[in-house]
C-alpha cells in the first residue's frame, strides 16, 4: 500500500509545484498577453533604445553599426549600383566599401555569403542613406512576416483574437532586427508558401522558390512536396528558383557568379573554424562541436540527424497524409533541423510551427509539459546564446529537435481525431 502524503508534507508541496509547471493552467490567453507585453519591452524595445543612447549615432560603443549584418547587404547594394556587383564577394573590396559608409574603420567585417539571387533583393538598399535604409528594410520585412503569421493563425482558428501583441513581442523578431538580418523576410516567404499550399498550389510554389536567396532554408521543400504528391507546387518552386537565379545573372554577370563560387570557401571556413561563435549557432553541427567533437564527426553527426528527421518526415507524410496546415508546420520544423549554418536570428522561423502547436493545444487540449516547452521555444531566440554560454549545453539545437518531435507527435497521435468544425473550412 502506497502512503499518501499528509497536508504540509514537503513531498505534497513539491508535487503541487511540479503539477503547476507541468500543466501550466495559469498560462491562459490573458496572462500570455501580459507576459508578451513584458517581453515586448524588455527583449524588444529596451535593448534597441539602450544601444542607440549609449552609442555614437548609428555606431554602438563597440564600433558596430546599428543592424550589424545589415552593413553587408547595404554595401553589396552600393557596389552593385556602382557597376561592381562581383566585389560583394571579394572580402577586401567589400570591407573597404563598409568603411566608407560612415567614413571610419568599423570594428569587424561582415561578409556577404549569399547567392547572386539575394543581391537582387539587396539592390535598392543603397538608394537611401544607411539609417533610413535599415529602418525601411527592417520595418517592411518585419510587418510582412507578422501579418502573414497572423493570417496563418486566423486560417487555423478564424475566431482567434489577441494575437498581435504576442506576435510583435516574439523574441525572434527582435533578434532579427538587432542583427539587421533577413530572417523576417525568409519567415514571410515560408509562411506565404504554406498559406497558399492548398488553395493556390502553383502560386505557393512560386513563393517557395524565392527561398533560393537563402538555399540552406529550402533543403526540405522539394522532399516534403514530393512526398505529399504536390507536383504543381514542386515544379512551380523549381521554376521560380531558376528564374530568380537567371535574373540575377543579368545583374551580376558571369563575373559575379564566379566571384560567389570563389568566395564560398570562406563560408565553409566560418563553420569549420568557428568564426561565428558556436553559442550563436543553433544547429546540430554546432551542438556537436560545442561538446568537443572534431569537424568531421560533427558533420557526420549532423548529417545523420538531418537525414533521420527528413526520412521520418517523409514517412509521416506518406503514412498520415497531414492536411496543408499540418504539412506546413512539419515542413518548417524539419527545415530547422537540416542546415548546419543556423544562427540565432534564423529561429524567427519557429513562430510558424509554434503557432500551429498552440492552436492544436487549444483545440485538442495541451498535453503534460507541452505549454512549458512552447514557452521555452517562444523565448529561445533571446535565451539560446546566453544559456549555451553559461551551461556549455547546445540548448538551441536541443530545443529545435524538441520542436520537431512535438510537431510530428501531434500529427501522428491526432491523425484519427475529428478536427473541430471551425477548422474544416480552412483546411
Amino acid at each position: 500500500m502506497v502512503p499518501v502524503p499528509a497536508a504540509g508534507d514537503p513531498l505534497l508541496a513539491l508535487s503541487n509545484h511540479l503539477s503547476q509547471i507541468r500543466d501550466a493552467d495559469w498560462l491562459n490567453a490573458r496572462s500570455a498577453r501580459l507576459y508578451a507585453l513584458i517581453a515586448f519591452v524588455l527583449i524588444g524595445i529596451l535593448p534597441i533604445v539602450t544601444r542607440l543612447v549609449t552609442g555614437d549615432g548609428l555606431i554602438d560603443r563597440f564600433g558596430v553599426p546599428f543592424g550589424g549584418d545589415y552593413i553587408s547587404f547595404y554595401t553589396a547594394s552600393k557596389l552593385a549600383l556602382a557597376g561592381h556587383a562581383a566585389d560583394a564577394w571579394r572580402p577586401e573590396l567589400h570591407k573597404a566599401a563598409q568603411d566608407t559608409v560612415f567614413d571610419r574603420q568599423l570594428n569587424g567585417y561582415w561578409a556577404f555569403f549569399y547567392p547572386p539571387a539575394y543581391l537582387l533583393v539587396c539592390l535598392p538598399l543603397a538608394l537611401l542613406t544607411y539609417g533610413w535604409s535599415v529602418v525601411v528594410a527592417m520595418a517592411t520585412t518585419t510587418l510582412a512576416a507578422v501579418k502573414l503569421l497572423h493570417l496563418w493563425m486566423k486560417r487555423m482558428m478564424p475566431d482567434i483574437t489577441g494575437v498581435w501583441l504576442p506576435l510583435m513581442a516574439f523574441p525572434g523578431l527582435w533578434m532579427n532586427i538587432a542583427c539587421g538580418q533577413n530572417a523576417a523576410l525568409t519567415a514571410a516567404i515560408m509562411t506565404g508558401g504554406c498559406l497558399l499550399l492548398q488553395r493556390a498550389p502553383v502560386l505557393s510554389g512560386l513563393v517557395f522558390g524565392l527561398l533560393v536567396i537563402k538555399p540552406q532554408l529550402a533543403i526540405a521543400i522539394p522532399f516534403v512536396l514530393a512526398a505529399d504528391g504536390r507536383w504543381k507546387t514542386f515544379f512551380a518552386a523549381a521554376f521560380s528558383a531558376a528564374a530568380l537565379s537567371l535574373a540575377a545573372f543579368f545583374v551580376v554577370g558571369q563575373e559575379g557568379y564566379m566571384a560567389f563560387f570563389a568566395d564560398s570557401h570562406l563560408a565553409r571556413e566560418t563553420l569549420d573554424k568557428g568564426l561565428v561563435e558556436t553559442s550563436a549557432m543553433q544547429s546540430a553541427f554546432a551542438g556537436l562541436k560545442l561538446i568537443g567533437l572534431p569537424n568531421g564527426v560533427a558533420y557526420a553527426g549532423h548529417a545523420l540527424i538531418a537525414l533521420t528527421g527528413l526520412t521520418w518526415s517523409v514517412f509521416i507524410i506518406r503514412r498520415y497524409r497531414p492536411d496543408a496546415l499540418s504539412l506546413g508546420a512539419l515542413l518548417v520544423s524539419v527545415t530547422l533541423l537540416l542546415s548546419p549554418f543556423l544562427v540565432n536570428y534564423d529561429l524567427m522561423l519557429l513562430a510558424l510551427p509554434l503557432a500551429w502547436l498552440i492552436v492544436q493545444g487549444a483545440h485538442q487540449r495541451f498535453r503534460p509539459w507541452e505549454k512549458m516547452v512552447c514557452v521555452g521555444l517562444y523565448l529561445l531566440p533571446a535565451l539560446a546564446r546566453g544559456l549555451t554560454d553559461m551551461t556549455h549545453i547546445p540548448v538551441g539545437a536541443l530545443m529545435v529537435g524538441a520542436m520537431f518531435m512535438l510537431v510530428q507527435s501531434r500529427i501522428t497521435k491526432t491523425a484519427d481525431i475529428e478536427m473541430p468544425a471551425v477548422l474544416k473550412p480552412a483546411i
